[in-house]
């Protein structure tokens, strides 16, 4: 396959969150990576992917929690979230990534996590 050029895409406006893929994630599945860009703005969520996600920080600061481990990440820094582990991801101000997800050849769709403040209550 050749080299293939893929034009820059910009994240929506958005108050909270903003994500869009560079490289997309076909829902029927992929067997290569999918690439994306995301920012969080002072918010947070939480979800569990059935494929590997590395988080590449460009700007700010990114707090993962997942198996009760935190990690706080900066420019420049990795987060890797393993296939199956559900995790919250976190900026207290402002943070801007790069994610890759591994391959997900049936589309597993992530599962989306309540808010802790409604998961401690359960």
């Amino acid at each position: 396959m050749p080299a293939e050029l893929i034009p820059r895409r910009t994240l929506p406006s958005a108050e909270e969150s903003a994500c869009c893929f560079i490289i997309p994630a076909p829902p029927e599945g992929w067997s290569q990576l999918a690439l994306g860009e995301w920012e969080l703005h002072g918010s947070e969520f939480g979800d569990r992917h059935q494929h590997d996600e590395v988080n590449y920080v460009l700007d700010g600061r990114l707090i993962v929690e997942c198996d009760g481990e935190r990690v706080e990440a900066g420019p420049g820094d990795v987060v890797r979230v393993p296939a199956g582990h559900a995790a919250y991801y976190s900026a207290p101000d402002y943070a801007r990534m790069l994610f890759i997800y591994g391959p997900n050849p049936d589309g597993a769709p992530a599962e989306i996590l309540p808010p802790r403040g409604q998961r401690d209550q359960e």
